[in-house]
């Protein structure tokens, strides 16, 4: 999370190899790295487990979004192979719909019965 007011930054590859390397390398202080570049300093922390783990190619920036090719979650599109199951699919839509709108009325009816009040 970060600080009230802070503004959010994205650091290219290289900036983040480069401040990894001085720290490794150099002996540089992850603080001091911090302090000078207006850093916190478990994001540099992060930046050095991900260099140690996958390397330099391991701070690459990540895709954005949902990857190309895979579907998108929700309901699938309904296909049919024929006019007429497409009839029955809709015709069993509607049964659907009309036995809900019954049910909301009874609901409707029961409330106005009972507590006077019209829903």
């Amino acid at each position: 999370m970060s600080k009230k007011g802070s503004i959010h930054r994205k650091h290219s590859q290289e900036f983040k190899v480069r401040l990894v390397e001085q720290h490794l390398k150099e002996g540089i202080s992850i603080e001091i790295l911090a302090v000078q570049h207006q850093l916190e300093p478990r994001l540099i922390r992060s930046w050095r487990t991900i260099y140690i783990e996958h390397g330099a190619s391991g701070l690459q920036p990540k895709a954005k979004g949902r990857p190309k090719g895979t579907p998108a979650i929700g309901r699938p599109k309904t296909t049919f192979t024929s006019e007429m199951e497409r009839l029955q699919y809709e015709n069993a839509k509607l049964k659907l719909e009309i036995a809900q709108l019954k049910k909301l009325q009874n609901r409707s009816f029961w409330w106005k019965a009972v507590f006077g009040v019209d829903v």
